[in-house]
């Protein structure tokens, strides 16, 4: 009973939650400040990307638990995985994830990632 309580606690809690605001508070300057080689999401997309491309990681399938509406944190992982999973508990982070999927092609960087590789399910408790 308890575990049902937090669960429902933390779908009021986010019920309200706006991607679209998120995306454009994180991901446009100042914050994302792609100009500036100190800034921290050019240095979170570094360790990533290296963490890919330099390191022993490489299988079957990824899976993205709490992706929430973005996928650059997948994005170099496309290279070394068949399949990459991006999950939410969102229902509107997992329609924002689904939406660049549709958008590939379209958008720079999306492109080059093949449809198979993004699939957006719902992560379960």
């Amino acid at each position: 009973m308890e575990r049902e309580d937090g669960v429902a606690a933390m779908a009021a809690t986010y019920q309200g939650f706006d991607p679209a605001a998120y995306l454009q508070y994180n991901y446009t300057p100042p914050r994302a400040d792609f100009e500036n080689k100190d800034s921290v999401l050019l240095w979170k997309m570094g360790c990533l990307h290296r963490a890919f491309t330099e390191g022993d990681v490489s299988g079957e399938l990824l899976v993205d638990i709490g992706s929430g509406p973005t996928l650059y944190q997948v994005m170099s992982g496309c290279k070394v995985f068949n399949k990459v999973m991006l999950t939410d508990f969102l229902e509107v982070n997992r329609q924002e994830l689904k939406l660049a999927q549709e958008r590939r092609g379209q958008r720079p960087g999306l492109d080059s990632i093949p449809e198979a590789y993004l699939q957006a399910g719902r992560a379960t408790v």
